[in-house]
């Protein structure tokens, strides 16, 4: 989070997440970027969580489509 906000840090992979929030925004897309304590039991940072372990150990990265069903939703906000 605080990589994202510093102006000095020009990192590659932070750059792409400016440049995408920037593609997102301009499409009148609402983003925010929240802290999740890691291994919370919410489902999507465990799958998260585990696709970032694979990738970390294989010479390859796999991609797996995750269903809109399978996202934790904010309880009490309907979409």
């Amino acid at each position: 989070m605080d990589s994202i906000r510093s102006a000095k840090n020009h990192n590659q992979l932070v750059e792409e997440i400016r440049k995408r929030a920037v593609t997102l925004n301009k499409k009148n897309w609402k983003t925010e970027f929240k802290l999740v304590k890691a291994h919370a039991g919410i489902h999507g940072n465990e799958i998260a969580d585990r696709l970032a372990k694979e990738a970390t150990q294989n010479n390859y990265v796999t991609c797996s489509r995750i269903p809109k069903s399978a996202i934790n939703r904010t309880p009490g906000k309907k979409t």
